[in-house]
């Protein structure tokens, strides 16, 4: 049970119907219902006639306090004491001998006192009945699969189907793929000897001038480079005086 301390029911008492750990809100059974309009055929689908139907809204966490029965020292009775603060001891996640990992829920405490506030109890899970057909335990833990260095661990139909068969990042392909990359590759090339045996007067001598010039690179003169040097400073001078009349 806990505390409305804020909002709508700000004072009452009541029990908490679900935990929504996600989203740090709480559904109660009896407080913080709100009424929505339903429609004609929710309605016929639950079997209630009832056009306005109460619902409860989420709580945030910090909008509630524990409420706990502790005794009295003075009397011996039990009353509501609302709880402001709670140490949570021994939990956190616990990884078993198997590999799993397991939340352990600890146990709960007042700040400064030894005996722990117990849980709310909570219906037992239904253990699931056995049955002659079932599969034996020891059936189930048995090892049937075991992969070999020689042999792949499935058919190559399925291992086209995880990973695209001509995808670029493949780095082994089946020998038939390759083979006809490589025919393709051979034509290509053969078609580029073509070009080049089959040549015009114009072009051998776009090409031999194309040699020459990779050759003999021009070297610029004296009087030229001053040339580019003046034109230069002329253009860095005019950028200058154009960025002083901004």
């Amino acid at each position: 049970r806990v505390l409305v301390t804020k909002g709508k029911d700000s004072g009452k008492i009541g029990t908490i119907a679900e935990v929504q750990p996600d989203t740090g809100f709480v559904r109660m059974q009896d407080l913080r219902k709100a009424d929505f309009f339903v429609p004609e055929y929710v309605r016929k689908e639950n079997n209630d006639s009832r056009a306005i139907q109460p619902q409860s809204m989420p709580v945030p966490w910090d909008h509630l306090k524990l409420v706990f029965p502790l005794r009295d020292q003075t009397t011996g009775h039990f009353e509501d004491v609302v709880l402001d603060k709670v140490d949570l001891r021994n939990a956190g996640w616990v990884e078993r001998k198997n590999g799993h990992r397991e939340y352990i829920q600890g146990q709960r405490f007042l700040p400064g006192v030894k005996t722990p506030l117990p849980w709310p109890k909570t219906e037992e899970k239904n253990k699931p009945e056995g049955h002659d057909d079932d599969t034996l335990r020891i059936t189930v833990d048995e090892a049937t699969h075991r992969p070999y260095l020689l042999q792949p661990p499935m058919p190559p139909s399925v291992i086209d189907e995880l990973r695209n068969k001509y995808s670029i990042f493949r780095t082994r392909h089946e020998p038939a793929y390759i083979a006809a990359k490589e025919a393709q590759d051979r034509a290509a090339k053969h078609k580029e000897n073509l070009a080049r045996l089959v040549s015009t007067p114009l072009a051998e001598l776009k090409e031999l001038r194309r040699q020459e010039r990779l050759a003999n690179p021009p070297e610029l003169s004296e009087e030229q480079l001053a040339r580019i040097g003046e034109v230069m400073a002329q253009e860095k001078q005019n950028a200058i005086n154009k960025l002083s009349q901004q």
